[in-house]
């Protein structure tokens, strides 16, 4: 039984502009004979320094190789000359390809490799003779606009005629064709690698974040919209120091105590005062001495008595107000913030997709219509495209499923929900194998602060101790944390956990949150059936 055929490319054209040589390509792939391989656009470079490139090559393991010229438009030989399109080519095109293949043969000698028998052919897609050209050296070897409808017949006919019976062949000769042009390449750089390149490249604002800077420092107003990884934090810090810079008294708020803390040690020396929202309220009224009825922090009575008090205490001191992560912050909130900035510049951040709270967002009526950051930069595709899924942005199945075969996503199932620690510490030994750091890992959970049994509360996982986002030694060290703290925050690797059994609030937003953290890494661990629960993991299980 021969083997099958082979094109390649096999759908799309490498880059050209000849539309003849797209016709041959359809041609090859709907009539190229079984066992033939055929490769367009190979390129060599001789050890010598001649560079030579054959529109098609093909290939048989026992007949041998065939370079195909391929020539658009009208072709015609007149008084012994060849003429393109009316005019003269520099070179009859049987020269063009036979010298290619001489450099071709050359090549696969360097590297010990020999055809059993090789020739040359021309190919006129977009001209139909009557009677194919008399040229003796051509006798046979052309395949015009007609030969190609039928080209699994009239083929074999031209190789015949071209190549000369097959003598023997040395090394893997046809191998070494496919490596000279060069089908994938995938980068395979060390964990550890592409985790430093991934953490040098992060505080670097690129041509549409500057523009977007520059709109800031000359508006009085300004909302950025920008999907998870547009870099809104990066762009709100890099904001608040220039405007402090300049003279200005800057406020920056912010909706998590993890991300005051990244923001306050980036900004330290700067002179900008980075706090909470909530933490400024507590303070301002702790500072009137007015007693708060309650501790407890996740009680919502109290935080929104303090948020409108605030509004009333707190003077507008700051020259300019920053608001990062503005989709999380309720409505007594604005009020204060509102009453910090009357008069005062006022420049918010925010991402539509990862707002938890479906009836929070930042008033219109404060900023007008808002600056479009329309590039995500933080995760590489795949990572991306998985949590565009969920946030229901347009992305690419494909480079989900490439990026899980290259190991780049993992979906991990241990035995049990009780299992999921040690697997969890497992895969950060693996990471840390890879060159790694503690620092650069985090595991993230899909619960919240309130939700008993999250993996967070357990303190280690493997052999591993952790810290929670915000504690004093983070850059160092193994985090684990809900999702909703991680707002913000980014780590090279991150291992998503804690998927519910059942339905939970707002699923989508929390999983959107956890995976878009990851700047080259993402694991999501949990037990087979819970993830199959998950209308998008369980397409990828």
């Amino acid at each position: 039984m021969a083997a099958p055929s082979r094109l390649h490319p096999a759908e799309q054209l490498r880059p050209t502009h000849s539309h003849a040589e797209g016709a041959v390509h359809l041609a090859l792939k709907k009539g190229l004979p079984p066992g033939w391989s055929a490769w367009h656009s190979l390129r060599i470079r001789t050890r010598d320094g001649y560079l030579g490139e054959g529109d098609f090559v093909l290939a048989h393991p026992d007949r041998g190789l065939l370079a195909l010229e391929v020539k658009g438009g009208r072709i015609e030989q007149r008084d012994g000359r060849w003429f393109q399109n009316g005019a003269p080519m520099a070179k009859a095109p049987l020269d063009q390809a036979l010298g290619f293949l001489k450099k071709l043969t050359r090549r696969l000698a360097d590297d010990g490799c020999q055809a059993p028998a090789f020739g040359a052919a021309v190919c006129f897609p977009e001209t139909a003779f009557e009677a194919p050209p008399t040229q003796d050296d051509l006798a046979g070897v052309v395949l015009t606009e007609r030969e190609l409808g039928w080209l699994a017949d009239a083929l074999p006919a031209v190789v015949e005629r071209a190549l000369p019976k097959p003598g023997a062949a040395a090394g893997p000769w046809m191998e070494r064709l496919h490596r000279y042009w060069g089908e994938t390449t995938v980068p395979a750089l060390w964990l550890g690698t592409r985790a430093a390149d991934a953490n040098e490249r992060r505080f670097q604002l690129d041509p549409v974040q500057l523009v977007a800077l520059d709109n800031l420092l000359e508006s009085e107003r300004m909302l950025v919209q920008g999907g998870a990884g547009s870099g809104k934090t990066l762009l709100a810090a890099e904001a608040a120091r220039r405007a402090a810079a300049r003279g200005d008294r800057v406020l920056l708020l912010c909706f998590t105590q993890p991300l005051r803390k990244f923001l306050a040690e980036r900004l330290a020396g700067t002179g900008v005062e980075v706090s909470t929202v909530s933490g400024l309220a507590r303070q301002a009224v702790d500072a009137a001495g007015e007693a708060p009825p309650a501790q407890d922090p996740f009680d919502n009575r109290y935080w929104s008595a303090a948020l409108l008090r605030a509004a009333e205490l707190c003077e507008p001191r700051w020259d300019t107000v920053i608001v990062d992560e503005a989709q999380d912050l309720q409505d007594e909130a604005w009020f204060l913030v509102e009453a910090l900035s009357r008069g005062k510049r006022l420049w918010g951040f925010h991402d539509p997709a990862q707002s938890f709270w479906s009836n929070r967002r930042p008033p219109a009526e404060l900023f007008g219509r808002p600056f479009l950051l329309k590039r995500g930069q933080r995760c590489p595709p795949g990572i991306q495209d998985l949590a565009n899924v969920y946030a229901g942005a347009p992305y690419d199945e494909a480079a989900i499923r490439r990026t899980l075969e290259e190991g780049t996503i993992k979906l991990l199932t241990p035995p049990s929900a009780s299992a999921v620690p040690d697997k969890v510490g497992e895969e950060v030994d693996r990471l840390l194998a890879g060159g790694l750091r503690l620092g650069d890992i985090a595991i993230v959970s899909l619960r919240g602060q309130t939700a008993p049994g999250a993996i967070y509360e357990a303190g280690k996982v493997g052999r591993h101790a952790f810290v929670r986002a915000d504690a004093s030694d983070t850059a160092d060290s193994l985090v684990a944390d809900t999702f909703l703290r991680w707002k913000g925050l980014e780590r090279p690797a991150v291992i998503v956990t804690d998927l519910p059994d059942g339905e939970l609030s707002q699923r989508n937003v929390r999983t959107y949150v956890a995976l878009t953290r990851a700047l080259v890494a993402a694991r999501v661990v949990a037990p087979r059936e819970r993830m199959a629960q998950d209308r998008v993991l369980a397409r990828f299980l």
